[in-house]
């Protein structure tokens, strides 16, 4: 139910927007503040104000747009009919209410899409902001879903967890969740990690000094403020089925089929 209100907001503000913007369309061509002179207003006010201000005495525009067989106007034409997207947007929708969409060629019905899909983009930007951030706040304060999806969107680099599992020798598996709240956003190279001996094929896990890196602060740092969010022991008899669990955890961090086969034949499921 809650996604089929969240498909409707987003829906709802698509084609209110759309209604807005051909509202203001509409009233900017109503006042002559658009579609006054075709799709070429801007060139052909940027020649008035050029013959104003910076008259051709020597007729040297014209022999340039002879030299250029006509491409020298021709690019600044249409260069700046490609920048002024609402005149095309004006000229085209009044074409389109007067002759009808069969009027439009294929190529400026491309072109007139283009435009609009433009300018709806730009306006609905905050719009999906705004309905989606309020779909996450509902979610978390009423509903308690989504939490996931909310602490990311805030791009928060604190209060960052990860899950270990560790099989015992009794064939139990431990579920330990680690956690910490305050992540360093200085580092430096650990000299201790260098002068501890290192044995070959040696895990890390199985070092003093495991990571190369360390905090800056001493107080901030992970190896000394690290905490136990969540312990959880599964039994080996217990009546879930421990062996498709521990098959897609440890899958997941590419161990070798070996230790696989091994958790199946050694971990009973009743």
């Amino acid at each position: 139910m809650i996604g089929v209100l969240h498909v409707s907001a987003h829906l709802s503000a698509a084609l209110i927007l759309m209604l807005l913007l051909e509202l203001g369309i509409d009233t900017c061509i109503r006042h002559n503040l658009l579609a006054t002179s075709g799709y070429h207003t801007l060139y052909e006010w940027y020649r008035s104000v050029e013959s104003e201000h910076f008259p051709d005495r020597t007729g040297l525009r014209a022999r340039i747009e002879q030299w250029t067989f006509g491409l020298y106007p021709a690019c600044i034409k249409y260069l700046m009919s490609a920048f002024d997207v609402p005149e095309v947007m004006a000229v085209t929708r009044i074409n389109i209410c007067k002759n009808g969409m069969d009027s439009l060629s294929r190529g400026g019905a491309v072109i007139y899409y283009a435009s609009v899909f433009l300018y709806f983009w730009v306006f609905s930007t905050p719009i999906v902001s705004l309905v989606f951030g309020s779909y996450l706040y509902i979610c978390i304060n009423w509903f308690h879903i989504h939490f996931d999806e909310a602490f990311s969107s805030l791009r928060i680099a604190n209060y960052k967890s990860f899950t270990r599992f560790h099989i015992t020798s009794k064939g139990d598996l431990e579920v330990f969740t680690l956690a910490v709240d305050k992540v360093p956003k200085a580092w430096k190279l650990d000299p201790s990690w260098d002068s501890e001996s290192k044995l070959p094929h040696s895990h890390s896990y199985r070092r003093k000094f495991p990571s190369k890196w360390r905090a800056v602060s001493p107080q901030q740092d992970p190896v000394s403020t690290w905490k136990i969010f969540k312990q959880k022991e599964l039994r080996h008899n217990c009546k879930m089925r421990l062996k498709l669990l521990l098959y897609v955890s440890i899958s997941s961090v590419a161990v070798d089929q070996r230790k696989v086969r091994w958790m199946q034949t050694s971990l009973p499921v009743q």
